[in-house]
């Protein structure tokens, strides 16, 4: 390959060199001059040229593969950058999220891009630095999309029906929203909650209608009660009514109204029904007002726990606890209709210590209690006949082996008594009992029902005795007078024909 470079590139100035001698001499002094110097210059580029060619032929051999250095070395760049082939090798660049801060591409550190660009999530945000990475934290009331990484803006909430309920009307704030609610609903002080109805008059109080110490109580509840009504009144700033003192106030009353009761004997099945009635309304107007989601009070003759939930769906089990019972639920039966959530939920559980004081005097029950009385009440109003009945675990006051009967206090065909219906005692031994119920009210253990009912059938069965008695009286009575009158009838056609004869 060299001889033919040589002889391509170089021949004509060897023939030059060669046929030189013939006709050098011929030429004038000052063209010898000339071509000698000329000469001289054209064999130092014929040598130069000589030497590169040699070099590159076989100083560095024939011509290479082209290499891949990133395919060939894995960790030929630092960590959390990347390789890049270029013509005349390759180079390394960090990864997007990355910087070499050094210059030198000699160490790619993380890129905190909630500090380099501050208003990268927008106004309304919260940036979450990642490694090689970043979020936008967005907070209630306003959103991103789904990849996490672009501004955070605000949330229409009215655009979604019904979000205030059938009677309010939706007022949308930056971040969040309001409900105003027509004359007659309230959403009781939580804005961002459905209007529902609620009716003030069960709260009005009559001469002579209530118990002692309860009139202030209902007074001030339907003060509040009228307040929350006045739709035009409320807005997202004014201040409600706490419950937390109503609360107080109606445990201190029902303090009252049992000393009043243990003090002065029994009262009558109505009194009893009126306070429990009292309490059970009391209870569905300050739940939703409280400022705590639990809440615990405890007097020397009542005990009270309610939990509030204001989640949008509360689901799962729901277990309140209090010195001698336990209530076990869930939170679909304390809601109810889904559809009429107004998105809060209470349960509360509210237990009599002197519950003795709660027997009528003047009734035919001969009943004795074996538990204090407990009042269940939740925000669902539907609770007559419940989809999944409730369990109550009641300690007895006294151990005992006699089985007990499961009862809540009744005031349907009546002034108000025990009864067991729609309650089933699922466990029993000597020291507590289990009791489930498919409908809400007021509960206790009781002894001696099984003998009422005995006594029940007992009278039923003797006047059953008696009616089959007289009807067997009445029968043979007949049948004599029947034998009789057709006895008499024949002697008269007997005389007739002896006559005749």
């Amino acid at each position: 390959m060299l001889l033919d470079k040589i002889s391509y590139f170089y021949f004509p100035v060897l023939t030059t060199y060669v046929m030189l001698p013939n006709h050098y001499l011929e030429l004038k002094p000052s063209w010898r001059v000339t071509l000698t110097h000329r000469l001289s210059e054209s064999m130092g580029a014929i040598i130069y040229l000589l030497i590169l060619a040699l070099l590159k032929d076989y100083g560095h051999g024939e011509p290479q593969e082209d290499i891949d250095e990133c395919s060939k070395n894995s960790v030929i760049c630092v960590d959390n950058s990347s390789c890049y082939k270029s013509k005349d090798g390759y180079s390394c660049g960090c990864n997007t999220g990355f910087d070499d801060f050094t210059g030198a591409t000699r160490q790619c550190m993380d890129i905190d891009e909630c500090v380099r660009l501050p208003e990268i999530c927008g106004k309304w945000r919260t940036c979450l630095n990642k490694v090689g990475s970043y979020l936008c934290q967005c907070p209630d009331g306003f959103r991103n999309s789904s990849d996490r990484k672009t501004p955070c803006v605000d949330i229409n909430e009215c655009n979604a029906g019904g979000v205030c309920g059938n009677e309010g009307i939706c007022h949308n704030l930056i971040g969040s929203y309001w409900c105003q609610c027509s004359a007659g609903f309230t959403n009781f002080g939580k804005n961002q909650t459905k209007c529902v109805e609620l009716n003030c008059d069960q709260y009005e109080t009559q001469p002579g209608q209530t118990l002692p110490g309860f009139d202030s109580l209902l007074s001030l509840l339907r003060n509040n009660c009228l307040v929350l009504n006045n739709s035009t009144l409320s807005g997202p700033t004014r201040p409600l009514p706490t419950g937390d003192v109503l609360l107080t106030l109606l445990v201190n009353t029902t303090d009252v109204n049992q000393l009043d009761l243990q003090s002065n004997g029994h009262r009558s099945s109505s009194e009893v029904t009126k306070l429990l009635r009292t309490i059970e309304i009391s209870l569905r107007l300050i739940a939703p007002l409280l400022t705590e989601n639990v809440i615990r009070i405890v007097t020397n003759h009542t005990e009270v726990k309610i939990v509030v939930r204001r989640d949008k769906t509360p689901k799962g089990p729901v277990s309140l606890t209090n010195e001698n019972t336990q209530l076990d639920t869930t939170w679909e039966t304390v809601v109810g209709d889904y559809l009429k959530y107004p998105g809060f939920a209470f349960v509360v559980l509210l237990s009599y210590k002197n519950l003795d004081s709660l027997k009528d005097n003047n009734s035919r029950q001969n009943l004795q209690l074996m538990s204090s009385a407990l009042t269940v009440s939740v925000s669902n109003s539907n609770t007559t006949n419940l989809p999944q009945p409730i369990n109550l675990t009641f300690n007895h006051l006294q151990s005992s082996d006699v089985d007990p009967t499961c009862v809540y206090w009744s005031d349907e065909n009546g002034p108000g008594v025990w009864s067991g219906r729609g309650c089933t005692s699922v466990m029993s031994n000597s020291t507590h009992t289990v009791c489930s119920c498919n409908h809400l009210s007021t509960f206790a253990l009781m002894e001696g029902i099984h003998q009422e009912k005995l006594s029940l059938v007992m009278l039923v069965g003797v006047f059953v005795a008696l009616t089959c008695v007289s009807l067997s009286l009445i029968t043979t009575l007949w049948c004599r007078f029947v034998s009789r009158k057709r006895r008499g009838g024949n002697r008269q056609q007997q005389d007739v024909q002896l006559h005749r004869k």
